[in-house]
């Protein structure tokens, strides 16, 4: 990172005008940045003493500030009282910075429920959004203190790129064209940490006519900000996709969206607030039915007891208590053994509730008895089952499309979405996305012939009854879309794995010895 922001302000001069150069980390940590800065400015001028005196930085933790200005001590070999003056206490975005020459940060990432009343201060940024991660304003800071002609590369989580809170920044950097590469690491920068890092890296004032792009594999840092290719800048549109999946995204961007085949909004389940009260097994729901509780009584689902098809059985049911209703007697009683734990305020969040109903309202679909699709809110695989009796409340790691429209089930169990979603959705935990309500809205929905959805329909319906079609259903979801062989290859690439019905693996149970 260090060579890619400082390489092309070094090339061609002397050592007075290299040593001229002000370097900042505006996050300096540990002082890692720091150590590498002196590194490679000391050994183009031979002398590491002198070139600690190109760099600045802060951070808001004394204590790091401290180990920071040791390292850079420890690293050159003597002691250097500039740094007091240079590696300063401080918060970043409040400091009066003079103008620097680069910067090179890992800044820090904090959500923004825990900004608190920093939040104010970061209005004045081009940048803010009201759920923003404290990184994004590091961003626009490298824009507001390099000067015209100066370069950045930061390292930030890729969240960014395809989370709503992103556009203002997305759009910033569009207006000012200053980025000229980009390179996304997945998980593979960090090690096991679950974080999604990418490395941005540019020109203030204004970069060439193209951005190189990558996505990076095993292969160390300073190769994969190698291994790019370019796209030009008037194609960009903030997503690192090959040649290939640019021609298919492209193609897809033409078709209907989810929200013209489904206009009402998909929402998620309900949230007790304290499950152990109203969440319940199959004996408990027996007593409470003889008791004339039938009609407050639910099956109630997880994100893991969705499946393709259809959701796994659980022993786990809800008692439905929504707010401004009074359940039975018998409710009451089962959930009194709880009531130090349901008041509002003291288990539970604040509000206006009463201690017997679940904590927030429930939404209008999740009381509904519709049959709908129910679709995981983090997803590692293409996954979407029918709940045909609308029976099923979620929990809020449940998403509720309200349709029973058996070709949107085939789409959303297809590796075609597998694929889709793996590059248009955020990233979460362990490879997984999350359908955020948003990018589900703008899915592309193919719109069969009607002979095609007619087979389409009779497959699903065939695989709802335990056969297996998964591989037909595939194709013919593929067909309505108009999938070439090429497309189809790259789309089967990101396929789920195969999974036998409920149906073979009980015939595959009795046929064992």
């Amino acid at each position: 990172m260090v060579r890619r922001a400082l390489e092309p302000l070094v090339r061609g001069k002397t050592r007075d005008q290299i040593l001229a150069l002000r370097i900042c980390d505006p996050a300096i940590g540990e002082g890692v940045f720091l150590v590498e800065i002196v590194r490679y400015l000391g050994d183009l001028v031979g002398d590491r003493r002198a070139a600690a005196h190109c760099i600045r930085g802060v951070d808001i933790d004394r204590r790091a500030v401290a180990e920071a200005r040791a390292a850079v001590e420890r690293f050159v070999g003597e002691p250097l009282p500039v740094l007091r003056e240079t590696l300063r206490v401080g918060d970043a975005l409040r400091v009066a910075w003079e103008p620097v020459d680069a910067l090179v940060a890992n800044p820090p990432y904090v959500r923004q429920e825990l900004l608190g009343a920093r939040k104010k201060l970061l209005r004045s940024f081009a940048a803010y959004d009201g759920v923003a991660d404290l990184y994004v304003y590091f961003v626009e800071l490298a824009h507001r203190i390099v000067r015209p002609g100066g370069r950045y590369c930061v390292v930030v989580p890729n969240k960014w790129l395809t989370a709503a809170y992103g556009r203002p920044l997305r759009a910033l950097l569009d207006r000012e064209r200053s980025v000229e590469g980009l390179v996304d690491f997945g998980r593979g920068l960090f090690g096991d940490a679950d974080a999604f890092p990418c490395i941005v890296w540019g020109t203030i004032g204004g970069a060439g006519a193209s951005i190189q792009v990558g996505r990076a594999g095993t292969q160390a840092v300073a190769r994969a900000l190698d291994d790019t290719r370019a796209v030009p800048r008037a194609r960009w549109r903030w997503s690192i996709d090959s040649s290939r999946d640019v021609a298919l995204l492209d193609r897809l961007r033409t078709l209907p969206t989810l929200a013209d085949v489904v206009p009402e909004k998909p929402s998620r389940g309900v949230i007790t607030g304290l499950n152990r009260a109203f969440v319940i097994d199959a004996a408990t729901r027996e007593r409470l039915v003889e008791r004339g509780c039938a009609d407050w009584i639910r099956p109630f689902a997880k994100g893991r007891d969705i499946r393709r098809w259809r959701r796994a059985d659980a022993d786990r049911f809800i008692v439905l208590v929504d707010h401004g209703t009074k359940p039975p007697r018998a409710i009451l009683d089962h959930l009194r053994a709880y009531r130090d734990a349901l008041e509002p305020g003291t288990g539970r969040k604040p509000g206006r509730y009463q201690w017997y109903e679940l904590q927030d309202p429930v939404v209008p679909l999740a009381k509904s008895r519709a049959p709908r699709l129910l679709y995981q809110d983090i997803q590692t695989d293409a996954q979407c089952c029918l709940d045909e009796t609308g029976d099923v409340v979620p929990d809020t790691t449940v998403w509720i499309l309200p349709s029973r429209d058996l070709f949107l089930l085939a789409l959303l169990n297809s590796p075609l979405y597998a694929w889709y979603a793996r590059r248009r959705f955020p990233p979460a935990l362990n490879g997984a996305v999350r359908p955020k309500l948003e990018y589900m809205r703008v899915l592309p929905v193919a719109r069969p012939e009607k002979a095609l959805r007619a087979r389409i329909e009779v497959a699903v319906t065939e695989q709802l009854a335990g056969a297996d079609r998964n591989a037909m259903l595939a194709e013919l979801v593929a067909d309505a879309y108009g999938l070439t062989a090429a497309e189809r290859a790259l789309t089967a690439s990101t396929a789920p794995a195969s999974r036998p019905s409920e149906r073979s693996r009980r015939a595959a149970s009795r046929q064992s010895p």
